[in-house]
């Protein structure tokens, strides 16, 4: 990553503080001064209403300004105070005393079974409103937050449209020996748990980002203790629209856009083939120690097959890429309506959001109806009912086609004489076929539905006392089809390759949640908050998968798959598990400026052992309003400081590391028949070994925090530095194969994260009419292993040819692999030969310095996690004029690219067989460092693989006009803006695959970035 790449945010963030005054001309002067309860207010910007005419007070809050008549009217504003506005009349001096607006401090955070005033938080919380979710305007939940909240690190998983996505809080919580499978680096067992309108869900991209009112992030273990075991990864809690007392309010948003791919890898066109192709052929002489052969050596005819050759001559070739590419359209409707009395409120929503890809057979729709309705049936009775459902439809369309596009010589055809596709566009080669065939024949098609619920009854029986009781089921059908016909590239034109396969899953979970919530305050002195809450959860899972292959027709897709006639395989599972807990938790005020917090939760979970299926979880917080002593109240600039201090335990059942419902007993399995004499028996065999003593993992963490603000809170944000320390890390450990078993579940070892977090927010420029907004976030996160099983100091494990280690001191899974030492030169045949290789291939460091490479000169070569995250926002607006981009970075993790082994021309079965990546490989006449020399690879190019993936993305840029009320006055609605925004604009990386983020993903079923330049509009009635 280029330097200025990685310091682009902070340039941006500190060309963000000024602050300018406007001084406009005019026939009447007026002259005051601004005050406030603690006395003059410097820099106060007052503007003519409706002109751009202004000025500021000066150091003794003094001010001065023409107007053009006495109908003018005069806006007070300043960062930290209420807004307030005066006719002039037939005054010639204006005094005025501004109010401080504590909306901010008094802004209410969701915590988990309750709701407290930001200023009271003891925990690390961090929030998004509504207003900067819609600002984003993405399709789904976890791209309008990605970017925006300091220690957390969100992965894009699949650029396909509906794809999903990775979350990490602080880090790595658990070990997996399955980290990177199609992951690069990050495994889903490790997302948080996300609670929507109370209901515990697995992944949010279901909602509509339309709907949703607010995210509170829980992130140190203070804050999401009250969620003892199910809150180890971190919370993430969401709350969708809801009504409220008023006059009936409709609102419409919608957006379309076209969507075109970007950051498209350069691969060689014809004529650089061509010489790709003979320095090949030179390379396989050169690994065999000719170095006498050149390229005009070469004949391209020994390999190329005639049509081919004539291509050549006539400079007629393919670029298949661009062949395949298209455009596409995303769009989103969202229809909002809510309202009511005071003793009840409703509130329903409709959203509708297409989203096609850039390749042929890609699109996700997605269908969204919520509805709510609270009503309070009498003093000491409410009720209340709410569901958000979802119907979803994923074309993922061929998992080949972009991958053959990208391997296919641009030497053959496309089509033949008649304009009719060819199957086979290279004579010489049927393991590459046309990717134009695979729109018709693959199909990879997902239907979803979700179904999220929650009834609440409320009674108060006594001033201050509430029995709260949640019923919050969570149904789920999945339907998964596919089908590859006989002119795709995976059956190749072979019927008994052909096949479909139906996978259906049901899933149904439930939380039942009994709360009891007191309240008591004792003369403005003491505040007490008790909860005590009985929870019920229970998980339930049933699926069934049947493929059949060897179709005489590609008619039925996979709808008729009883016309295969052979039976591929056919399996079923099922799956249960329960968990049930005992919370409490107090919070207490003294003066309103000490604030305490203390938690308890007892969780029984059916996964583990039997006799350590119950834990306790306790945690205790601290925090200190310093801003409210006596000592800061005559100091002008710090105008919020609260310091917080908490420790937290939680715990974790293991599903990050691979254990689930079952994995820890002994189970039996049948085996194949065993004849007994002229008599067959189906026999069993133990499938795995009980481990009798398995429990839970534990974290514990401590944190530090600081909220503060400057200057009237002109400056405001929050440091975190916190330790989190996970002792019993479950994990499939190895067992010595002789003991008949290949490992076990156990509490093998202990890990460490610490780090620290940052969240700045400022006001560069408020004079009235222009405003100038920027929060800037910045998180680092360190993470090593401290100890494993026994005295073993590392465990090695490999993952779809990446190779890995959990090793104790280090991060968890390391690279580890051969350090890559730039290619061998010419003038150093001898040296090369020494070690077994040839000029022109890789050459990797001798660590041990013995003179041979072999597993002793692996080390440690980088960690999938990165160093350091960040993000910027900024938003300006100026009248009725909004324009506002945001940032975000990640630097420093390394990954294993599947794009440079899939398509960076290694392994291959003969001299440029396939097309590929273009690089600055070395030849006799290029003598590069960075490249080996085509068909001269040397046995250690797996050292090239492993690639940084820093980039830097701009997330979203929008525009924005807001109509004025005059105008909407005459339409006869409340309000009306207009937008056009271009989301994913720009990356910077020097990454040459498809995407940074998911560069660990197999290039099988991969897909492209895309940008969309969309426009909308929001309207409200």
């Amino acid at each position: 990553m280029k330097k200025n790449y990685r310091w682009m945010i902070l340039l941006f963030w500190i060309t963000g503080f000024s602050y300018t005054g406007v001084l406009a001309q005019g026939a009447q002067q007026i002259k005051g001064k601004v005050t406030s309860s603690d006395g003059p207010l410097p820099g106060v910007s007052i503007v003519v209403k409706g002109t751009t005419t202004g000025t500021t007070t000066d150091s003794y809050g003094a001010y001065a300004i023409n107007v053009e008549n006495s109908n003018a009217v005069l806006v007070f504003s300043f960062v930290g105070f209420l807004s307030e506005e005066r006719s002039v009349g037939g005054l010639s001096v204006i005094d005025i005393s501004l109010t401080e607006d504590i909306s901010t401090l008094g802004e209410i955070v969701v915590v988990g079974y309750g709701e407290v005033k930001k200023a009271d938080l003891t925990g690390s919380v961090v929030s998004m409103n509504t207003d900067q979710i819609q600002r984003t305007n993405k399709v789904d939940a976890f791209s309008a937050l990605q970017g925006q909240v300091p220690g957390v690190v969100i992965q894009r998983a699949d650029n396909k449209p509906g794809g999903g996505f990775n979350m990490r809080i602080r880090g790595a919580s658990t070990i997996n020996k399955n980290e990177t499978i199609d992951q690069g680096g990050f495994n889903p067992g490790q997302n948080p748990l996300f609670v929507v309108d109370g209901i515990f869900v697995n992944d949010i991209t279901f909602l509509n980002p339309g709907d949703i009112e607010r995210m509170d992030v829980l992130k140190d273990a203070s804050a999401t203790a009250i969620y003892g075991s199910r809150g180890t990864n971190g919370v993430v809690i969401i709350k969708t629209k809801k009504g409220s007392a008023g006059k009936m309010s409709l609102q419409y948003d919608n957006y379309v856009g076209v969507k075109q791919a970007y950051h498209l890898p350069r691969i060689f066109n014809g004529p650089e083939f061509v010489d790709f192709a003979k320095d090949a052929v030179v390379g396989t002489h050169y690994a065999s120690g000719d170095f006498a052969f050149d390229r005009d050596d070469v004949v391209l005819s020994t390999f190329l097959k005639a049509n081919e050759i004539e291509n050549i001559n006539n400079n007629k070739y393919v670029d298949w890429v661009d062949l395949i590419l298209k455009t596409g359209v995303q769009s989103n409707h969202t229809l909002s309506l809510s309202g009511g009395s005071e003793k009840t409120t409703y509130a329903f929503g409709l959203a509708y959001t297409k989203d096609d890809g850039t390749l042929p057979g890609e699109d996700y729709q997605r269908v969204n109806l919520r509805g709510s309705i609270n009503s309070e049936l009498s003093k000491y009775v409410t009720i209340g009912y709410s569901n958000y459902v979802t119907l979803s439809l994923r074309n993922e369309g061929s998992r080949e086609q972009l991958r053959s596009a990208y391997r296919l010589r641009p030497t053959g055809d496309a089509y033949d004489e008649n304009g009719d596709p060819l199957f086979f566009p290279l004579e010489s080669e049927t393991f590459i076929t046309n990717p134009l065939f695979e729109e018709a024949n693959a199909t990879l098609e997902t239907k979803t539905f979700n179904y999220l619920a929650n009834l609440s009854v409320s009674i108060s029986p006594l001033k201050n006392l509430k029995f709260t009781s949640n019923f919050s089921p969570n149904i789920g059908f999945t339907r998964f089809g596919e089908y590859r016909g006989l002119y795709s590239k995976a059956t190749s034109g072979v019927l008994a390759n052909t096949r479909a396969e139906v996978a259906n899953s049901n899933q149904l979970s439930y939380t039942w949640d009994n709360i009891l919530n007191y309240n008591l305050s004792v003369n403005q002195i003491h505040s007490l908050n008790a909860t005590f809450i009985y929870s019920q959860f229970l998980d339930r899972y049933e699926g069934y998968t049947m493929q059949r292959r060897n179709f005489a027709t590609d008619d039925y897709s996979f709808y008729n798959i009883d016309a295969g006639s052979v039976i591929s395989s056919a399996v079923g599972g099922f799956s249960k598990q329960t968990l049930q807990s005992f919370t409490g938790r107090l919070n207490y005020s003294l003066l309103d400026k000490y604030l305490f917090t203390f938690t308890g939760r007892y969780d029984g979970s059916s996964i583990l052992a039997k006799n350590n299926k119950w834990a306790f979880f306790p945690s205790v917080a601290f925090a200190w309003k310093a801003i409210d002593e006596g000592f800061m109240s005559s100091q002008p600039i710090v105008s919020d400081l609260k310091v917080r201090l908490s420790y937290g335990e939680t715990g974790n059942t293991g599903s990050g590391g691979g254990l689930g419902p079952l994995k820890s007993q002994s189970l039996f399995n049948n085996s194949t028949y065993t004849n007994i004499g002229d008599n067959p028996i189906l026999t069993a065999y133990i499938t795995g070994l009980a481990n009798q003593n398995l429990t839970w993992e534990r974290n514990k963490e401590v944190n530090f925090g600081l909220d503060f603000g400057f200057l009237k809170n002109r400056i405001t944000g929050s440091l975190d530095i916190y330790n989190r320390n996970i002792e019993g890390i479950i994990f499939f450990r190895n067992l010595p194969t002789l003991t008949g078993y290949s490992g076990v579940f156990d509490n093998i070892g202990k890990q460490q994260n610490k780090g620290i977090e940052l969240a700045l927010n400022t006001v560069n420029i408020d004079n009235g009419n222009f405003k100038w907004t920027t929060s800037v976030n910045f998180a680092k996160n360190k993470n090593k292993i401290t100890e494993l099983y026994g005295n073993v100091e590392r465990e090695y494990f490999s993952t779809q040819g990446a190779s890995y280690v959990h090793e104790v001191g280090k991060p968890a899974g390391s690279i580890y692999s051969w350090q890559f030492d730039g290619i061998w030169q010419a003038d150093e045949v001898d040296a090369a030969q020494s070690y077994g290789q040839q000029p022109g291939q890789v050459k990797v460091k001798d660590i041990d310095s013995d003179g041979d490479i072999d597993a002793a000169d692996r080390t440690i070569i980088g960690s999938p996690t990165p160093k350091w995250t960040g993000g910027i926002t900024s938003v300006i607006n100026y009248k009725g004029i909004d324009f506002s981009f945001m940032v975000y970075t990640s630097q420093g993790a390394t990954s294993y690219s599947w794009f440079h082994r899939s398509h960076a021309w290694d392994g291959h079965a003969a001299p440029a067989r396939f097309n590929g990546l273009k690089t600055n490989y070395w030849t006799p006449d290029n003598p590069s460092n960075e490249w080996y020399q085509p068909g001269n690879s040397g046995n250690y190019t797996e050292a090239l693989l492993y690639k940084d993936v820093s980039y830097v993305k701009v997330g979203y840029m929008t525009l924005g006009y807001l109509l004025p009320e005059k105008i909407t006055d005459k339409l006869k609605i409340g309000s009306l803006r207009i937008f056009a925004t271009v989301q994913n604009p720009f990356i910077f990386t020097d990454y040459e695959g498809w995407d940074p983020e998911n560069a660990g993903r197999n290039s099988w079923g991969s897909a492209y970035m895309s940008r969309t330049y969309m426009a909308g509009l929001n309207v409200k009635f």
